[in-house]
């Protein structure tokens, strides 16, 4: 029998194609397994670890949050700045009214509803600075109890308590129910020192973040505050940084990048410094304070996108801090860095830079 190549090559064409259609059909239809909404069967104990809700906030859980397809670390940042840069367009009396309303919520023990409106008063930048003192001092009170304790309390939208199931780990639940904070806070609050002590059927509380810095180039501060979509913000801290010399530390949006979190980090020197020798974590000289915390930063809008190697971190010299000093990053003292290091979560958590 003759070998005709143009008959064979045509049926192997025409092979190959229905064998292509068919793989995409049976793709399309075979049945997956469909990932579960973070948290949404969380109430039920034969399928997730059971949550116990703090209130009508808790339940805002996005099933795509921890997927790129979904809300997407892209686009989380720049909710949490837009309602922060609509509060600082209301008129000054009505942060104002915000603070007698907010008073007379905590007067009633309402204290998350008390809390959310004296923190949109707070984030307005429309107090004057008696009432702005009196008002953050009130706010960081409630953090340590509201945020920073054990306790859990009614009407809390960023705090829920979660029971583990057996085998489960804290950075595998932190996922699951999207949370977007560190675990090196969680372990803190409930007086743990290793995920390795968590047992089976234990109680845990969580918070629901991500936290969000603003700084403040002009009076050296850091402002903290929880902000998830579909809450209201909640201020939680002030701390006091050193920041660039020579307006080196560029104005604008940033966020945590990904992968940029460490401790015990060597120090490179960036092109503008004197020396390029780079020091290690413990060397003599080493600028980066006693645990070499370093929280890098990406730009996240015009302004700031082309800008790279920037970051906050400690520092060997705490009398820089509340000065311009450094070569552009942001500096905080040891125990504040700890803190923050504990706080921002990458690629979720931002930080805004203002003159």
């Amino acid at each position: 029998m003759r070998y005709n190549s143009k008959k064979y090559r045509k049926v192997w064409i025409i092979a190959s194609a229905v064998g292509i259609v068919a793989a995409m059909v049976i793709w399309q239809f075979w049945p997956r397994e469909r990932a579960s909404p973070a948290g949404a069967d969380a109430n039920s104990p034969g399928r997730a670890g059971h949550v116990v809700d703090a209130g009508p906030g808790g339940g805002d859980r996005r099933a795509d949050s921890n997927t790129p397809g979904g809300l997407g670390a892209a686009n989380a940042p720049n909710d949490a700045n837009a309602e922060i840069t609509l509060l600082q367009h209301m008129p000054a009396a009505a942060a104002v009214k915000m603070v007698a309303d907010g008073e007379k919520l905590l007067a009633e023990r309402k204290k998350a509803d008390g809390r959310a409106m004296l923190s949109k008063a707070l984030l307005s930048d429309k107090l004057d600075a008696a009432a702005a003192n009196t008002v953050r001092a009130k706010l960081e009170a409630l953090a340590d109890e509201m945020i920073f304790s054990r306790d859990i309390f009614d009407g809390d939208p960023y705090t829920l308590q979660y029971t583990f199931l057996p085998r489960e780990v804290l950075t595998k639940v932190e996922r699951k129910l999207g949370l977007h904070v560190p675990t090196q806070i969680l372990l803190k609050i409930n007086h743990l020192r290793g995920g390795q002590q968590i047992q089976a059927g234990q109680t845990f509380k969580v918070i629901r973040g991500p936290f969000h810095a603003i700084v403040d180039k002009g009076d050296f501060n850091m402002d903290i505050f929880l902000h998830r979509d579909g809450c209201d913000p909640a201020f939680v801290r002030r701390l006091r940084v050193g920041i660039g010399k020579n307006g080196s530390t560029p104005i604008g949006l940033w966020r945590v990048r990904l992968g940029s979190k460490g401790d015990r980090r060597p120090w490179f020197p960036p092109p503008n410094a004197a020396d390029h020798k780079a020091i290690a974590w413990g060397q003599a000289g080493y600028p980066l304070g006693k645990m070499g915390y370093w929280i890098g930063l990406e730009g996240i809008e015009p302004a700031t996108r082309t800008q790279e190697g920037y970051g906050i971190h400690g520092t060997n010299d705490p009398a820089s801090i509340g000065k311009a000093a450094s070569l552009g990053c942001i500096r905080l003292v040891d125990a504040d860095i700890e803190l923050v290091f504990s706080l921002l979560y990458e690629k979720w958590s931002t930080v805004r830079v203002r003159p």
